[in-house]
């Protein structure tokens, strides 16, 4: 079967005016071809829909059937337009977000609440995670976008260059290290690294240890940065970690100092998946995200993973 919105269009404008010239004139077609739309239905069906008198339209006993079903169908139809209508105005929607759990608990909310505000109708699903579970999750179609640190690309996925964000040393807040102006990788071979992250440990063996003619004497590994801080908080060791976590400082009592010598820069992402095509939404809240970050981080016009 192979019946059009038009020719049901037609169907239940005549039934409503049970009139082909009032249907045309509705539909802004000729009467002639409201008729033809008619009869091409009827043919589909294999039967007639009206009984066509000289001055009268009435329906037969499967155009009053078909009546209640062809309504339910423009009006499910009508609703999907709507709907479509909709995301397009930002007016109902949702953005599904993968972040690091660090970005979410500082510079995310601010962002969130600033989208709130321009779009109110718009829904925010913030997924929380780890640095290394960012793409899996956007692969995974568990969120549509995620933003975060660098990481190996796997196939599927794209990334698109957000912001640099400088990586820092972070010290016990009442300890000696706590005084220092800056500090360089070779102050810090004696004490206890506390690591968070096998992509970043990992990175951090290949561009800094190998440089140096040591290796950290002892590690202490946790999943998520704010445990990392708070073990540093006590006095269990110090960590690295970027610039705009020191929000943290006062909460877990350390002390974010500059890295003298050579520096570690993270590159901060978005992630998609290869060919998806972004919900309103999604785009808006992406283009607002640039436009904040382009007015307080170092952007490059392009630049791609």
């Amino acid at each position: 079967m192979n019946v059009t919105l038009r020719q049901l269009r037609a169907f239940f404008e005549v039934a409503q005016a049970r009139s082909f010239t009032v249907a045309a004139r509705k539909m802004n077609l000729t009467q002639s071809a409201v008729s033809m739309l008619v009869r091409q239905l009827e043919t589909e069906y294999g039967m007639p829909l009206f009984d066509r008198a000289q001055r009268e339209v009435k329906l037969t006993e499967i155009g009053r059937q078909m009546l209640p079903v062809t309504t339910r169908i423009l009006e499910d139809l009508k609703q999907v337009y709507d709907s479509a209508e909709d995301l397009k105005a930002l007016k109902r929607g949702k953005v599904r977000l993968a972040v690091s759990q660090v970005f979410a608990c500082s510079l995310l909310p601010s962002l969130a609440s600033e989208f709130a505000e321009l779009y109110p109708d718009i829904s925010l699903q913030v997924m929380d995670t780890t640095g290394d579970r960012i793409m899996p999750a956007v692969q995974d179609n568990e969120a549509e976008i995620g933003i975060g640190p660098e990481r190996p690309m796997p196939a599927g996925i794209d990334a698109e260059l957000l912001w640099r964000e400088p990586i820092r040393i972070v010290v016990p807040q009442h300890s000696d290290l706590a005084r220092a102006e800056t500090l360089s990788w070779s102050d810090l071979r004696q004490y206890n690294w506390i690591q968070y992250s096998d992509d970043f440990t990992l990175y951090l063996e290949r561009s800094i240890w190998t440089s140096l003619p040591f290796a950290p004497v002892r590690q202490t590994r946790v999943r998520y940065l704010t445990t990392a801080l708070a073990f540093v908080g006590q006095g269990m060791g110090i960590t690295a970690a970027p610039g705009y976590a020191r929000i943290f400082e006062d909460q877990f009592s350390v002390k974010f100092v500059a890295v003298t010598g050579e520096q570690i820069v993270r590159r901060f992402f978005l992630f998609r998946r290869t060919g998806h095509s972004l919900s309103p939404p999604v785009a808006s809240f992406i283009s607002m995200v640039q436009a904040r970050l382009t007015q307080s981080h170092e952007i490059p016009q392009t630049d791609q993973m």
